[in-house]
């Protein structure tokens, strides 16, 4: 299956953003997984290094949306030794592209990779994910007017 996103962070892992059937399909194939779920949705699958997260895509603070427990977490996210880091949320379009971004960031890749790691015809990068990592960083809102400037 073919990423919707691709990152490559330079001296780390490859962050492929999919869809949760694209990702079902084909989770085996990665060292990480990282799902971020919808509350009311099942994972019927599993991989020895997945950590799943349970929000909704909404994109102001409220019940089941990111908060900063969710970008902690999403940081402590055990990457050694990986080379591929697969993403995915329900359609790979929002809260996926998003968490990625951040995690690019994170792991020291800069605003042109990120930029060119996301097909912008489709993506719609959540802004509270985006501010949210952008506050955890202190990096400014980098991400979120990249996303501003692709929409």
């Amino acid at each position: 299956m073919k990423p919707l996103h691709t990152i490559a962070v330079p001296k780390g892992p490859l962050l492929s953003v999919m869809s949760l059937a694209s990702a079902a399909a084909c989770h085996g194939e990665f060292d990480v997984v990282i799902s971020i779920m919808d509350p009311s949705l099942r994972l019927e699958w599993s991989h020895p290094r997945h950590t799943v997260f349970r929000m909704s895509t909404a994109v102001r603070p409220g019940l089941n949306t990111a908060d900063a427990r969710f970008i902690e977490g999403l940081f402590a996210v055990d990457l050694t030794g990986a080379s591929s880091v697969l993403i995915h949320c329900r359609a790979g379009l929002e809260r996926s592209p998003a968490a990625a971004m951040v995690l690019a960031l994170k792991l020291g890749a800069g605003l042109k990779v990120i930029e060119r790691g996301i097909d912008w015809e489709i993506a719609n990068p959540n802004p509270l994910i985006l501010a949210l990592g952008e506050d955890q960083l202190k990096s400014g809102p980098v991400l979120r007017a990249m996303a501003e400037r692709h929409a």
